[in-house]
């Protein structure tokens, strides 16, 4: 089953000021043969990048496979998100987009994020949810 590593886990990787212990807590998943990408996740990475940065990045993400977007991603993450709303489940756009991709690809989310279990309580997605080590 391929893993789909969120864009808090990269940040936090990739940030010169994460402490020692959360860059080595996160590694095994990134490093992981599983591990997958998506255009959101690339896209909310790169877009704070520094050129340098982005470069660097840019070349790193080139080495992982990539979840591709399913054609009808934007009516499943509006259906994705009238569900949630239904159930009082208030989470941000990129997160439903990232959910929709993961549920489509039958991929595992791995994230530090609080709103993927909500949208995991109300339908198929799966997460496996971290917590940052103090």
């Amino acid at each position: 089953m391929p893993f789909l590593i969120d864009t808090c886990l990269w940040i936090d990787f990739t940030r010169k000021r994460s402490p020692r212990i959360l860059k080595q807590f996160i590694a095994p998943y990134i490093l992981n043969p599983n591990a997958h990408l998506t255009p959101p996740i690339s896209f909310e990475i790169l877009r704070h990048a520094s050129p340098a940065e982005s470069k660097q990045l840019e070349e790193h993400f080139l080495t992982f496979p990539i979840l591709e977007t399913p054609a009808d991603l934007w009516m499943q993450a509006c259906k994705l998100g009238q569900a949630c709303q239904q159930k009082n489940i208030m989470v941000g756009s990129f997160d439903l987009l990232i959910a929709t991709i993961a549920i489509h690809h039958d991929a595992e989310l791995i994230s530090f994020d609080d709103d993927f279990l909500k949208i995991a309580s109300i339908s198929p997605l799966k997460v496996k949810h971290l917590k940052r080590p103090s």
